[in-house]
């Protein structure tokens, strides 16, 4: 469901389900470590609105912002609040239906999630969630390389928590990851795991930070939320001499509109926020996005 002081086309309608939300927490009980911005847009899952289903690459029939049609998946939802997703390469995007509005650039993102198997384990297996993107959400992928870019909060099976700038898709030195935390041993099997990714911008919208945190209540009491890692991209500590996305457009450069619009391929670099995991099966839960305000 979606909630904004003014309605995007094509809203869903409300769902009733969980507890009450309250100013400190979510639709679904859960600790909201910011506010949302006043007349910011929320999303939440509609998992739990009683309907079982099973979709393939398609846009939920429940819900026009889930949109899994950009992957190879099988997204099986229990009507209790759960959807567990199996595939080679599981896509979950949340975008405006319409794919005009996009996401503010200031977010808090609320995910759980719980491993369950692989069939192929590669070097970046586990949970990825990228925001401040478009990737191919009004465009195509393969050839809107700036629209491509992002900033993903990532969860390894190894256990590994870290940040990836994505400035140039496909290419090898188009990624780089920053702030890597192992707060354990590995992400473990058929544990619920709370993940909340903020992302804000700072000294008057020239610099972002990103933040990680996890919780292993399962929610309890709204969690129990430490921050794992956090990380500043000031333009000069994130994206240095990694490919970039065209010719004459610098890799470092903060994900933040006034610096990234004008080689922007479609004018909406921030369309959508999408989950990702590659070759097996994860459950997730309670998932939320929220528009929250900058720091300073």
């Amino acid at each position: 469901s979606v909630k904004v002081s003014q309605k995007p086309a094509n809203t869903p309608p409300p769902i009733t389900p969980g507890p009450s939300p309250t100013p400190s927490k979510d639709r679904f009980g859960i600790t909201k470590l910011n506010p949302t911005a006043a007349g910011g847009m929320e999303w939440s899952s509609s998992w739990d609105n009683g309907h079982a289903r099973t979709i393939g690459n398609a846009i939920d029939p429940d819900d026009k912002w889930f949109d899994t049609a950009h992957g190879e998946g099988r997204y099986a939802i229990d009507g209790k609040g759960t959807l567990t997703a199996s595939g080679d390469f599981v896509r979950m995007y949340v975008h405006d239906p319409a794919k005009t509005r996009e996401w503010s650039e200031n977010l808090e993102i609320t995910l759980y999630i719980k491993r369950i198997s692989e069939t192929r384990t590669l070097s970046y297996s586990g949970l990825q969630l990228f925001a401040r993107t478009n990737h191919g959400t009004n465009g195509n992928e393969e050839s809107n390389i700036c629209d491509d870019r992002g900033y993903g909060g990532l969860v390894n099976i190894n256990g590994q928590w870290s940040f990836e700038k994505e400035t140039a898709h496909h290419l090898d030195n188009g990624y780089v990851d920053v702030a890597s935390q192992r707060p354990s041993g590995e992400l473990p099997l058929n544990t619920w795991v709370g993940f909340k990714y903020v992302l804000r911008n700072m000294d008057d919208n020239t610099k972002v930070k990103l933040e990680l945190y996890r919780d292993m209540t399962g929610g309890l009491n709204g969690g129990s939320w430490q921050k794992i890692t956090e990380f500043i991209d000031n333009g000069n500590n994130f994206g240095v001499d990694r490919g970039a996305c065209r010719p004459g457009v610098d890799p470092a450069l903060p994900l933040i509109h006034s610096f990234i619009d004008d080689s922007s391929e479609t004018g909406k670099p921030m369309l959508t926020v999408y989950v990702r995991h590659e070759y097996g099966t994860m459950a997730y839960s309670d998932f939320s996005i929220r528009e929250i305000t900058p720091l300073p």
